[in-house]
């Protein structure tokens, strides 16, 4: 029987890694089609409302899948804190459920959303696509580094597009009922603490991976953090 557990955790590992494989690439995928559909739909002069109609349905039903990352990381599948992941995903959630999907006149009416549908399409294309590739550790150093360098423009643009779109928000849902409003504030309110736990969080695994690889020379590795 002892024998035999070498193979098991091997035979285990390897469906880990073709699940994953097969996660990241969809996801990769996905977002990929999000960003090129949103182009094409603006290269077109298409209205605000009509980019809106044809993109917010995947964009919003793609973000709420992910909503399993925070098993990855809860269960350990991945290397992720499970804390980080679960401020990344459950706060799109709430931008595409509470704002986007309740309030489609507020957020089809802004430069915003298209905005952070790009940043969104941009950041998760490059991020699955890696993560995809690292597992077989084929990422290549150029595909490393716009994975721990794009954030530095496209998370502050993101956030802020999500909390605008938000702050639109607070007009509308004061219709629904008056205390709303005040729920609204606090959620803006949390954006700075998340914001800054995000960004901290991938400059220090930016330091880690690209410090790591300029002192032992280029070597694709198998991490697994977002």
């Amino acid at each position: 029987m002892a024998s035999n557990k070498p193979s098991a955790r091997s035979d285990a590992s390897q469906l880990r890694i073709q699940y994953l494989t097969f996660y990241n690439a969809v996801f990769a995928a996905l977002w990929s089609a999000i960003g090129i559909t949103a182009f094409i739909f603006v290269f077109l002069g298409s209205s605000k409302a009509e980019i809106f109609r044809e993109v917010e349905p995947l964009a919003r039903w793609t973000q709420t899948l992910t909503l399993i990352e925070i098993v990855h990381a809860g269960v350990g599948i991945v290397k992720s804190p499970v804390s980080t992941t679960a401020i990344q995903v459950l706060t799109r959630c709430i931008q595409v459920w509470m704002i986007w999907w309740c309030f489609p006149s507020s957020t089809a009416s802004s430069d915003a959303f298209f905005v952070l549908v790009l940043v969104w399409a941009a950041a998760d294309a490059i991020r699955y696509l890696y993560l995809a590739l690292n597992l077989h550790r084929k990422a290549s150093k150029s595909l490393v580094w716009l994975r721990y360098t794009m954030f530095y423009p496209l998370y502050p643009v993101g956030i802020g597009a999500e909390w605008w779109l938000m702050y639109r928000s607070v007009v509308p849902v004061r219709k629904v009922n008056a205390a709303l409003p005040y729920v609204w504030y606090f959620l803006l309110a949390l954006y700075v603490p998340g914001a800054y736990t995000m960004f901290t969080y991938m400059v220090k695994q930016r330091t880690k991976i690209i410090g790591r690889r300029k002192k032992m020379g280029y070597r694709k590795d198998a991490s697994l953090v977002i």
